[in-house]
């Protein structure tokens, strides 16, 4: 199972910076009960994100595989076509990142609010945030993708590996509280604010590596012969 971990620990990072949980984390320690709160909703997202992993690698494995055969097939064996079309691809992924807007979000000032719905609605409200942004968790695809080189039996064992240490920057939130008291919280919302200023900057570097490593790739094929796989 160790082999994945050296690809799988850069993805878990970049996975880890989502504004959206940290912001509903942070803003769930001013309500009336902030340490259950802030627990129940990164449990909440935690149980809905190894859910959603589990039903892609054991309800569509299978599904999956027979769809997806062919297509693997070809990309173990590409022709001179496949090549040349990922020269392009590639270059065409570089221009999106380069001219990408990455115009930072102007934080909102939000208010506390009281704990009206308590320990359940948080853990719903994570939950719900898990599977709004399912969609396009980008590096959760990218880890799942690993799962595929391990045997079927320690998949799930590796996919609740990923979504534990997951939860731990979280829960540092909540931890923060606990050591150094409400004094943290300003602290808290100036990290929040900084991360949601630099997630803007996520998607357009990954696309710019996947567009690099893929014109190197071709680019490698046509002045050598052999690409880089």
């Amino acid at each position: 199972m160790s082999e994945i971990w050296g690809v799988s620990l850069p993805i878990l990072i970049v996975d880890v910076a989502n504004p959206v949980l940290l912001a509903a984390v942070i803003l769930a320690l001013s309500s009336q009960r902030p340490y259950i709160s802030s627990l129940a909703m990164i449990g909440g997202h935690t149980m809905a994100y190894f859910f959603a992993g589990s039903l892609i690698i054991l309800g569509l494995a299978d599904f999956l595989s027979n769809i997806l055969s062919p297509v693997l097939n070809r990309i173990s064996n590409p022709l001179v076509i496949d090549y040349a079309i990922s020269l392009v691809l590639g270059f065409i992924l570089i221009g999106i990142a380069t001219f990408w807007k990455t115009i930072s979000p102007k934080p909102v000032e939000k208010k506390p609010e009281q704990d009206k719905g308590g320990i359940f609605s948080a853990f719903i409200f994570g939950a719900t945030v898990s599977f709004v942004g399912i969609p396009f968790a980008l590096p959760y695809f990218a880890f799942i993708n690993q799962l595929y080189k391990l045997e079927e039996g320690q998949m799930v064992g590796a996919l609740l590996v990923y979504n534990v240490l997951y939860a731990l920057p979280f829960l540092l939130v909540p931890a923060s509280l606990a050591i150094f008291g409400k004094a943290v919280i300003p602290m808290l919302g100036k990290i929040n604010e900084l991360v949601e200023r630099n997630s803007v900057y996520i998607l357009p570097v990954i696309l710019g590596l996947v567009g690099l490593t893929i014109s190197i790739d071709a680019a490698l094929f046509f002045v050598f012969g052999e690409g880089l796989y």
